[in-house]
């Protein structure tokens, strides 16, 4: 196939035999005439434009590219989220179902202590499949970021004290002890549910790690325009390597609790994602078998 002709711009004053045509012997086409001062400059203008647009052109190729990588990052992300919660789910039921089926085809073979050992069972299996799922439906809302973000005043001390009220079953079966030291008139400014969520998970953490007839505490104090507040047990504790894991990547990072508790690690998620939503931040301390202290801050309400 025969070359496209190329078009040049001859700068020369033209000449008496010159023709705006195509020369005989040529494949090129010449554009005769002169450029004004004007015509030079409107060139040169037009040069940096290209490049000013070459320039934009790259970064939205970045940006675009930095945007795919993200979505792939949180496409990924999810289905590993939603298979382990599938398998965490799973767990339980088949407990429930189990229970169910073993006292239906044989209830007048146990006596009324090995009945309440296996209502005990399928209690514990519902309520951590309860708390998953609403750390689920809580996880799914954050992820969008029309979530709703709603600071309220909340008496610290009376949001606590009705936290270990709503616990006080799972705390019983394993004999622990709650305390807690926080001043009665101590206010947050903070959303009432996320605070629910923060405290539910953490100190329904200390529970599953601590040791049978344990303690754990909830204390707060004042720090500036922030409260600290601090989730302590005395059980199990987490390991330098499992520490520095938390909070870290998109990974999930959970151990089994003393009783063989499951967990799927979603709840200290929400908890630090919750926390920062607030401005504030969150920290852990732990050592094997002494237990662990969990502290966060929330906005103090001055």
């Amino acid at each position: 196939m025969k070359p496209k002709p190329l078009y040049i711009v001859n700068t020369s004053e033209p000449s008496e035999n010159s023709s705006d045509n195509k020369n005989e012997n040529s494949d090129y086409y010449t554009i005769s005439g002169t450029i004004s001062n004007n015509g030079k400059s409107t060139i040169r203008d037009l040069q940096l434009r290209l490049k000013e647009m070459e320039k934009k052109n790259a970064l939205l190729k970045k940006h675009a590219e930095e945007q795919s990588n993200k979505l792939a990052e949180v496409v990924s992300t999810n289905a590993k989220f939603l298979s382990i919660l599938a398998h965490d789910l799973r767990s339980p039921f088949s407990v429930i179902i189990g229970v169910l089926e073993l006292l239906k085809d044989s209830y007048h073979e146990y006596n009324i202590k090995e009945v309440e050992k296996y209502i005990r069972m399928a209690t514990n299996s519902a309520n951590g499949t309860l708390g998953l799922l609403e750390n689920l439906l809580c996880w799914a809302a954050a992820q969008n970021s029309a979530i709703s973000f709603n600071p309220v005043k909340i008496n610290l001390h009376e949001l606590v004290i009705e936290e270990f009220d709503d616990m006080i079953s799972a705390a019983t079966h394993k004999l622990l002890t709650f305390n807690q030291s926080i001043p009665p008139k101590l206010f947050l400014a903070a959303d009432l549910d996320m605070v629910k969520t923060i405290l539910r998970n953490l100190i329904n953490n200390a529970i599953k790690y601590s040791f049978i007839g344990g303690e754990i505490t909830v204390s707060a104090t004042e720090v500036g325009q922030f409260v600290e507040i601090t989730v302590e047990d005395h059980g199990i504790g987490i390991t330098q390597k499992a520490l520095k894991e938390l909070f870290t990547g998109n990974e999930l990072h959970t151990t089994r609790g003393t009783n063989n508790e499951s967990g799927t690690g979603l709840g200290l998620i929400l908890c630090k994602e919750f926390v920062e939503k607030h401005g504030g931040t969150i920290r852990i301390e732990s050592e094997p078998g002494k237990g662990t202290k969990i502290r966060f801050t929330l906005p103090h309400y001055l």
